[in-house]
Protein backbone atom coordinates (compact mmCIF):
# COMPACT_ATOMS: atom_id res chain seq x y z
CA UNK A 1 0.00 0.00 0.00
CA UNK A 2 3.00 2.30 -0.48
CA UNK A 3 2.57 5.65 -2.17
CA UNK A 4 4.83 8.33 -3.57
CA UNK A 5 4.14 12.06 -3.76
CA UNK A 6 4.48 13.72 -7.17
CA UNK A 7 7.21 16.35 -7.60
CA UNK A 8 6.45 19.98 -8.33
CA UNK A 9 7.81 19.46 -11.84
CA UNK A 10 5.29 16.71 -12.46
CA UNK A 11 2.51 18.89 -11.11
CA UNK A 12 3.50 21.71 -13.47
CA UNK A 13 3.21 19.36 -16.42
CA UNK A 14 -0.29 18.57 -15.32
CA UNK A 15 -1.61 22.11 -15.02
CA UNK A 16 -5.19 21.96 -16.18
CA UNK A 17 -4.90 25.37 -17.78
CA UNK A 18 -2.52 23.82 -20.32
CA UNK A 19 -4.97 21.10 -21.27
CA UNK A 20 -7.97 22.90 -22.73
CA UNK A 21 -9.94 19.80 -23.58
CA UNK A 22 -9.54 18.19 -20.18
CA UNK A 23 -10.50 21.47 -18.55
CA UNK A 24 -13.80 21.59 -20.46
CA UNK A 25 -14.46 17.95 -19.62
CA UNK A 26 -13.88 18.77 -15.95
CA UNK A 27 -16.19 21.81 -16.05
CA UNK A 28 -18.90 19.77 -17.74
CA UNK A 29 -18.60 17.09 -15.05
CA UNK A 30 -18.91 19.77 -12.35
CA UNK A 31 -22.33 20.72 -13.77
CA UNK A 32 -23.52 17.29 -14.86
CA UNK A 33 -22.94 15.22 -11.74
CA UNK A 34 -24.34 17.74 -9.19
CA UNK A 35 -27.32 18.37 -11.48
CA UNK A 36 -28.00 14.65 -11.60
CA UNK A 37 -27.82 14.39 -7.81
CA UNK A 38 -30.12 17.38 -7.33
CA UNK A 39 -32.65 15.54 -9.52
CA UNK A 40 -32.02 12.22 -7.78
CA UNK A 41 -32.63 13.53 -4.26
CA UNK A 42 -35.75 15.36 -5.41
CA UNK A 43 -37.02 12.25 -7.18
CA UNK A 44 -36.35 9.99 -4.18
CA UNK A 45 -38.12 12.31 -1.75
CA UNK A 46 -41.00 12.87 -4.16
CA UNK A 47 -41.50 9.10 -4.43
CA UNK A 48 -41.41 8.71 -0.63
CA UNK A 49 -43.98 11.52 -0.42
CA UNK A 50 -46.32 10.21 -3.11
CA UNK A 51 -46.65 6.70 -1.71
CA UNK A 52 -46.12 4.90 1.59
CA UNK A 53 -45.57 1.66 -0.32
CA UNK A 54 -41.79 1.14 -0.20
CA UNK A 55 -41.98 -1.39 -3.03
CA UNK A 56 -42.56 1.57 -5.36
CA UNK A 57 -39.42 3.17 -3.95
CA UNK A 58 -37.44 0.02 -4.67
CA UNK A 59 -38.88 -0.06 -8.19
CA UNK A 60 -37.45 3.42 -8.77
CA UNK A 61 -33.93 1.97 -8.58
CA UNK A 62 -34.86 -1.26 -10.33
CA UNK A 63 -36.34 0.65 -13.27
CA UNK A 64 -33.11 2.62 -13.75
CA UNK A 65 -30.84 -0.40 -13.38
CA UNK A 66 -32.47 -2.74 -15.93
CA UNK A 67 -32.27 -0.54 -19.07
CA UNK A 68 -28.82 0.64 -17.99
CA UNK A 69 -27.71 -2.98 -17.91
CA UNK A 70 -29.37 -3.83 -21.23
CA UNK A 71 -27.91 -0.88 -23.15
CA UNK A 72 -24.43 -0.67 -21.60
CA UNK A 73 -22.79 -2.94 -24.16
CA UNK A 74 -24.32 -0.88 -26.96
CA UNK A 75 -23.10 2.26 -25.18
CA UNK A 76 -19.54 0.94 -25.17
CA UNK A 77 -19.76 0.07 -28.85
CA UNK A 78 -21.04 3.57 -29.65
CA UNK A 79 -18.21 5.09 -27.60
CA UNK A 80 -15.64 3.25 -29.74
CA UNK A 81 -17.33 4.03 -33.06
CA UNK A 82 -18.75 7.54 -32.63
CA UNK A 83 -17.61 10.93 -31.32
CA UNK A 84 -17.48 10.63 -27.53
CA UNK A 85 -18.09 14.34 -27.07
CA UNK A 86 -21.35 14.09 -29.01
CA UNK A 87 -22.48 11.14 -26.91
CA UNK A 88 -21.89 13.08 -23.68
CA UNK A 89 -23.78 16.09 -25.08
CA UNK A 90 -26.80 13.99 -26.07
CA UNK A 91 -26.78 12.24 -22.70
CA UNK A 92 -26.87 15.43 -20.60
CA UNK A 93 -29.27 17.22 -22.94
CA UNK A 94 -31.71 14.29 -22.96
CA UNK A 95 -31.67 14.22 -19.14
CA UNK A 96 -32.57 17.91 -19.10
CA UNK A 97 -35.48 17.21 -21.45
CA UNK A 98 -36.73 14.40 -19.18
CA UNK A 99 -36.63 16.69 -16.15
CA UNK A 100 -38.56 19.25 -18.17
CA UNK A 101 -41.26 16.63 -18.74
CA UNK A 102 -41.39 15.94 -15.00
CA UNK A 103 -41.82 19.67 -14.32
CA UNK A 104 -44.83 19.71 -16.64
CA UNK A 105 -46.38 16.85 -14.65
CA UNK A 106 -45.76 18.79 -11.43
CA UNK A 107 -47.20 22.05 -12.78
CA UNK A 108 -50.34 20.23 -13.95
CA UNK A 109 -50.55 18.29 -10.67
CA UNK A 110 -50.66 14.96 -12.53
CA UNK A 111 -47.39 13.38 -11.37
CA UNK A 112 -47.65 9.77 -10.13
CA UNK A 113 -45.30 7.06 -8.95
CA UNK A 114 -45.50 5.47 -12.40
CA UNK A 115 -44.23 8.69 -14.01
CA UNK A 116 -41.17 8.63 -11.74
CA UNK A 117 -40.47 4.96 -12.50
CA UNK A 118 -40.69 5.54 -16.27
CA UNK A 119 -38.38 8.56 -16.02
CA UNK A 120 -35.94 6.49 -13.98
CA UNK A 121 -35.87 3.90 -16.78
CA UNK A 122 -35.12 6.60 -19.37
CA UNK A 123 -32.36 8.02 -17.16
CA UNK A 124 -30.92 4.50 -17.01
CA UNK A 125 -30.66 4.39 -20.80
CA UNK A 126 -28.85 7.73 -20.78
CA UNK A 127 -26.40 6.42 -18.16
CA UNK A 128 -25.63 3.41 -20.35
CA UNK A 129 -24.20 5.67 -23.06
CA UNK A 130 -22.55 8.39 -20.96
CA UNK A 131 -20.51 6.12 -18.65
CA UNK A 132 -18.36 4.36 -21.29
CA UNK A 133 -18.02 7.56 -23.34
CA UNK A 134 -16.68 9.56 -20.38
CA UNK A 135 -14.22 6.90 -19.25
CA UNK A 136 -13.04 6.23 -22.81
CA UNK A 137 -12.56 9.95 -23.48
CA UNK A 138 -10.39 10.69 -20.43
CA UNK A 139 -7.39 8.53 -21.57
CA UNK A 140 -7.53 10.26 -24.98
CA UNK A 141 -6.95 13.62 -23.30
CA UNK A 142 -4.16 12.57 -20.92
CA UNK A 143 -0.90 10.62 -21.07
CA UNK A 144 -0.77 7.29 -19.22
CA UNK A 145 1.46 8.68 -16.47
CA UNK A 146 -1.27 11.13 -15.49
CA UNK A 147 -4.25 8.80 -15.68
CA UNK A 148 -4.54 8.10 -11.94
CA UNK A 149 -4.45 11.81 -11.17
CA UNK A 150 -6.80 12.62 -14.05
CA UNK A 151 -9.30 9.98 -12.96
CA UNK A 152 -9.05 11.27 -9.41
CA UNK A 153 -9.75 14.85 -10.48
CA UNK A 154 -12.74 13.80 -12.58
CA UNK A 155 -13.94 11.79 -9.59
CA UNK A 156 -13.46 14.85 -7.38
CA UNK A 157 -15.68 16.83 -9.74
CA UNK A 158 -18.19 14.02 -9.67
CA UNK A 159 -18.08 13.73 -5.91
CA UNK A 160 -18.88 17.40 -5.45
CA UNK A 161 -22.30 16.19 -6.58
CA UNK A 162 -23.21 14.20 -3.44
CA UNK A 163 -22.25 17.33 -1.45
CA UNK A 164 -23.62 20.17 -3.56
CA UNK A 165 -26.48 18.13 -5.03
CA UNK A 166 -28.21 17.03 -1.80
CA UNK A 167 -27.45 20.37 -0.14
CA UNK A 168 -29.15 22.21 -2.98
CA UNK A 169 -31.85 19.58 -3.33
CA UNK A 170 -32.81 19.46 0.34
CA UNK A 171 -32.76 23.23 0.68
CA UNK A 172 -34.76 23.81 -2.49
CA UNK A 173 -37.40 21.27 -1.50
CA UNK A 174 -37.79 23.06 1.84
CA UNK A 175 -37.82 26.57 0.30
CA UNK A 176 -39.31 26.22 -3.18
CA UNK A 177 -40.82 22.77 -3.30
CA UNK A 178 -40.27 20.14 -5.93
CA UNK A 179 -40.57 22.52 -8.88
CA UNK A 180 -37.62 24.51 -7.54
CA UNK A 181 -35.35 21.51 -7.12
CA UNK A 182 -36.10 20.09 -10.56
CA UNK A 183 -35.72 23.49 -12.26
CA UNK A 184 -32.19 23.83 -10.87
CA UNK A 185 -31.34 20.27 -11.96
CA UNK A 186 -32.56 21.04 -15.50
CA UNK A 187 -30.44 24.21 -15.71
CA UNK A 188 -27.27 22.43 -14.51
CA UNK A 189 -27.63 19.60 -17.01
CA UNK A 190 -28.20 22.08 -19.84
CA UNK A 191 -24.98 23.89 -18.88
CA UNK A 192 -23.11 20.57 -18.78
CA UNK A 193 -24.33 19.63 -22.26
CA UNK A 194 -23.24 22.99 -23.72
CA UNK A 195 -19.82 22.95 -22.04
CA UNK A 196 -18.84 19.55 -23.41
CA UNK A 197 -19.29 20.88 -26.97
CA UNK A 198 -16.18 23.06 -26.48
CA UNK A 199 -13.98 19.96 -26.40
CA UNK A 200 -12.11 19.79 -29.69
CA UNK A 201 -10.76 16.34 -30.23
CA UNK A 202 -9.87 14.94 -33.61
CA UNK A 203 -10.45 11.26 -33.18
CA UNK A 204 -8.48 9.17 -35.65
CA UNK A 205 -10.53 7.32 -38.18
CA UNK A 206 -9.68 3.69 -37.85
CA UNK A 207 -10.32 0.79 -40.18
CA UNK A 208 -12.03 -0.95 -37.29
CA UNK A 209 -15.03 1.29 -37.87
CA UNK A 210 -15.62 -0.48 -41.19
CA UNK A 211 -16.12 -3.74 -39.38
CA UNK A 212 -19.63 -4.76 -38.40
CA UNK A 213 -20.89 -3.99 -34.92
CA UNK A 214 -21.22 -7.71 -34.16
CA UNK A 215 -17.60 -8.29 -35.17
CA UNK A 216 -16.45 -5.45 -32.91
CA UNK A 217 -18.42 -6.83 -29.98
CA UNK A 218 -16.92 -10.26 -30.58
CA UNK A 219 -13.44 -8.74 -30.70
CA UNK A 220 -14.08 -6.97 -27.39
CA UNK A 221 -15.40 -10.10 -25.68
CA UNK A 222 -12.41 -12.13 -26.86
CA UNK A 223 -9.97 -9.51 -25.59
CA UNK A 224 -11.70 -9.31 -22.21
CA UNK A 225 -11.86 -13.10 -21.88
CA UNK A 226 -8.11 -13.49 -22.51
CA UNK A 227 -7.13 -10.70 -20.10
CA UNK A 228 -6.82 -12.24 -16.63
CA UNK A 229 -6.84 -8.84 -14.92
CA UNK A 230 -10.15 -7.86 -16.52
CA UNK A 231 -11.67 -11.25 -15.72
CA UNK A 232 -10.60 -11.01 -12.06
CA UNK A 233 -12.05 -7.53 -11.62
CA UNK A 234 -15.33 -8.34 -13.35
CA UNK A 235 -15.99 -11.54 -11.41
CA UNK A 236 -15.26 -9.78 -8.13
CA UNK A 237 -17.50 -6.80 -8.95
CA UNK A 238 -20.30 -9.08 -10.21
CA UNK A 239 -20.91 -10.68 -6.82
CA UNK A 240 -19.97 -7.81 -4.51
CA UNK A 241 -22.41 -5.34 -6.07
CA UNK A 242 -25.34 -7.69 -5.52
CA UNK A 243 -24.97 -7.48 -1.75
CA UNK A 244 -23.98 -3.81 -1.72
CA UNK A 245 -25.95 -1.78 -4.27
CA UNK A 246 -29.55 -2.55 -3.35
CA UNK A 247 -29.22 -2.38 0.45
CA UNK A 248 -27.21 0.86 0.23
CA UNK A 249 -29.26 2.76 -2.36
CA UNK A 250 -32.64 1.77 -0.99
CA UNK A 251 -31.58 1.41 2.65
CA UNK A 252 -30.28 4.88 3.45
CA UNK A 253 -33.41 6.86 2.43
CA UNK A 254 -35.65 4.28 4.13
CA UNK A 255 -33.63 4.40 7.38
CA UNK A 256 -33.65 8.21 7.39
CA UNK A 257 -37.39 8.55 6.83
CA UNK A 258 -38.89 5.46 8.50
CA UNK A 259 -36.48 4.76 11.38
CA UNK A 260 -35.03 8.19 12.23
CA UNK A 261 -38.24 10.03 11.20
CA UNK A 262 -36.12 12.49 9.23
CA UNK A 263 -36.91 15.10 6.58
CA UNK A 264 -35.53 15.82 3.11
CA UNK A 265 -32.76 17.81 4.83
CA UNK A 266 -31.93 14.76 6.95
CA UNK A 267 -31.47 12.66 3.82
CA UNK A 268 -29.43 15.49 2.31
CA UNK A 269 -27.17 15.41 5.39
CA UNK A 270 -26.41 11.71 4.92
CA UNK A 271 -25.81 12.08 1.18
CA UNK A 272 -23.61 15.13 1.73
CA UNK A 273 -21.55 13.07 4.19
CA UNK A 274 -21.18 10.40 1.53
CA UNK A 275 -20.06 13.04 -0.95
CA UNK A 276 -17.49 14.49 1.45
CA UNK A 277 -16.00 11.07 2.08
CA UNK A 278 -15.79 10.32 -1.63
CA UNK A 279 -14.37 13.77 -2.41
CA UNK A 280 -11.62 13.42 0.19
CA UNK A 281 -10.80 9.95 -1.13
CA UNK A 282 -10.48 11.27 -4.69
CA UNK A 283 -8.37 14.21 -3.48
CA UNK A 284 -5.98 11.88 -1.66
CA UNK A 285 -5.53 9.75 -4.76
CA UNK A 286 -5.00 12.88 -6.86
CA UNK A 287 -2.10 13.87 -4.59
CA UNK A 288 -0.32 10.52 -4.43
CA UNK A 289 0.68 7.69 -6.72
CA UNK A 290 -0.01 4.18 -5.48
CA UNK A 291 3.01 1.88 -5.70
CA UNK A 292 0.90 -1.23 -5.13
CA UNK A 293 -2.62 -0.37 -6.33
CA UNK A 294 -3.77 -3.99 -6.25
CA UNK A 295 -3.04 -4.43 -2.54
CA UNK A 296 -4.51 -1.03 -1.75
CA UNK A 297 -7.69 -1.88 -3.64
CA UNK A 298 -8.17 -5.23 -1.87
CA UNK A 299 -7.58 -3.64 1.54
CA UNK A 300 -10.19 -1.06 0.61
CA UNK A 301 -12.69 -3.79 -0.31
CA UNK A 302 -12.37 -5.37 3.12
CA UNK A 303 -12.81 -1.97 4.78
CA UNK A 304 -15.96 -1.29 2.72
CA UNK A 305 -17.54 -4.50 4.00
CA UNK A 306 -16.71 -3.66 7.60
CA UNK A 307 -18.05 -0.10 7.46
CA UNK A 308 -21.16 -1.27 5.63
CA UNK A 309 -21.76 -3.71 8.49
CA UNK A 310 -21.32 -0.90 11.03
CA UNK A 311 -23.82 1.23 9.08
CA UNK A 312 -26.57 -1.22 10.00
CA UNK A 313 -25.95 -0.64 13.71
CA UNK A 314 -26.29 3.15 13.48
CA UNK A 315 -28.66 4.57 16.10
CA UNK A 316 -28.53 8.28 15.22
CA UNK A 317 -28.49 10.32 12.03
CA UNK A 318 -25.00 11.67 12.72
CA UNK A 319 -23.59 8.22 13.44
CA UNK A 320 -25.04 7.03 10.13
CA UNK A 321 -23.61 10.03 8.28
CA UNK A 322 -20.15 9.57 9.78
CA UNK A 323 -20.01 5.88 8.95
CA UNK A 324 -21.06 6.26 5.33
CA UNK A 325 -18.55 9.11 4.90
CA UNK A 326 -15.68 6.81 5.84
CA UNK A 327 -17.15 4.08 3.65
CA UNK A 328 -17.35 6.27 0.55
CA UNK A 329 -13.76 7.42 1.15
CA UNK A 330 -12.78 3.76 0.97
CA UNK A 331 -14.87 3.19 -2.16
CA UNK A 332 -12.67 5.68 -4.00
CA UNK A 333 -9.60 3.74 -2.90
CA UNK A 334 -11.13 0.79 -4.76
CA UNK A 335 -12.76 2.42 -7.80
CA UNK A 336 -9.98 4.74 -8.98
CA UNK A 337 -7.23 2.07 -9.07
CA UNK A 338 -9.60 -0.29 -10.93
CA UNK A 339 -10.36 2.38 -13.53
CA UNK A 340 -6.69 3.28 -13.94
CA UNK A 341 -5.65 -0.38 -14.26
CA UNK A 342 -8.08 -0.95 -17.12
CA UNK A 343 -7.26 2.31 -18.88
CA UNK A 344 -3.52 1.61 -18.78
CA UNK A 345 -3.75 -1.97 -19.99
CA UNK A 346 -6.47 -1.61 -22.68
CA UNK A 347 -5.86 -0.45 -26.29
CA UNK A 348 -7.54 2.92 -26.83
CA UNK A 349 -9.75 1.70 -29.67
CA UNK A 350 -11.32 -0.80 -27.23
CA UNK A 351 -11.70 1.44 -24.18
CA UNK A 352 -15.39 2.12 -24.70
CA UNK A 353 -16.18 -1.58 -24.94
CA UNK A 354 -14.05 -2.51 -21.94
CA UNK A 355 -15.64 0.18 -19.79
CA UNK A 356 -19.12 -0.93 -20.82
CA UNK A 357 -18.24 -4.59 -20.22
CA UNK A 358 -16.97 -3.74 -16.74
CA UNK A 359 -20.11 -1.78 -15.94
CA UNK A 360 -22.38 -4.44 -17.46
CA UNK A 361 -20.83 -7.32 -15.54
CA UNK A 362 -20.39 -5.41 -12.28
CA UNK A 363 -24.01 -4.27 -12.36
CA UNK A 364 -25.38 -7.52 -13.76
CA UNK A 365 -27.02 -8.51 -10.48
CA UNK A 366 -27.85 -4.97 -9.34
CA UNK A 367 -31.46 -5.01 -10.64
CA UNK A 368 -31.96 -8.29 -8.77
CA UNK A 369 -30.34 -6.67 -5.73
CA UNK A 370 -32.86 -3.81 -5.86
CA UNK A 371 -35.75 -6.22 -6.35
CA UNK A 372 -34.55 -8.51 -3.54
CA UNK A 373 -34.15 -5.58 -1.15
CA UNK A 374 -37.62 -4.27 -1.98
CA UNK A 375 -39.07 -7.78 -1.51
CA UNK A 376 -37.38 -8.25 1.88
CA UNK A 377 -38.80 -4.92 3.01
CA UNK A 378 -42.24 -5.90 1.75
CA UNK A 379 -42.24 -9.11 3.82
CA UNK A 380 -41.24 -7.21 6.96
CA UNK A 381 -37.46 -7.69 7.24
CA UNK A 382 -36.01 -4.57 8.93
CA UNK A 383 -33.79 -2.47 6.67
CA UNK A 384 -30.99 -2.40 9.23
CA UNK A 385 -30.97 -6.20 9.41
CA UNK A 386 -30.65 -6.39 5.63
CA UNK A 387 -27.64 -4.03 5.72
CA UNK A 388 -25.92 -5.90 8.57
CA UNK A 389 -26.20 -9.26 6.81
CA UNK A 390 -25.06 -7.72 3.53
CA UNK A 391 -22.05 -6.15 5.26
CA UNK A 392 -21.00 -9.53 6.62
CA UNK A 393 -21.22 -11.10 3.15
CA UNK A 394 -19.31 -8.25 1.46
CA UNK A 395 -16.53 -8.56 4.05
CA UNK A 396 -16.30 -12.32 3.54
CA UNK A 397 -16.19 -12.03 -0.26
CA UNK A 398 -13.49 -9.36 0.02
CA UNK A 399 -11.34 -11.56 2.27
CA UNK A 400 -11.49 -14.33 -0.35
CA UNK A 401 -9.83 -11.94 -2.83
CA UNK A 402 -6.65 -11.99 -0.74
CA UNK A 403 -5.82 -15.15 -2.68
CA UNK A 404 -5.98 -13.25 -5.97
CA UNK A 405 -2.28 -12.98 -6.84
CA UNK A 406 -2.98 -11.22 -10.14
CA UNK A 407 -4.52 -8.24 -8.37
CA UNK A 408 -2.10 -8.25 -5.45
CA UNK A 409 0.92 -8.06 -7.75
CA UNK A 410 -0.39 -5.41 -10.13
CA UNK A 411 1.67 -2.22 -10.54
CA UNK A 412 1.05 0.77 -12.80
Amino acid sequence: MGVSVQTNQDMEKFLLAKNRNFLFLLISAMFSAPGYYVYLLGCEWLMLTLSDNRVYFGMLFFAAAVPRLIFLTMGGLFADRLNKRTILFISDFSRAVLIGALLIFLWTDTVTSIHLIVLAALFGISDAFSYPALNALTPMLLPKAHLQRGNSIIQMAGQISPILGPALGGSLIALLGFTGVFSVALAMLLLASVTVLFIQLKEKKQDVQKVSAIAELKEGFQYARKNSLIVSIMIMAFFLNFFFSGPLSIGLPVIVKDIFQGTALSLATVEIAMGIGALVGAAVLAAITLKKPGKTMLAGLIAIGIFFLVTGFSTTLWQLASTVAVMTFTIQVVNIPIMTMLQQTTPKHMLGRMMSFLMTVSTGLVPISYAATAFLLAVGIPMQTIIIVSGVVVTALSLVQLKNKRLLSFRY
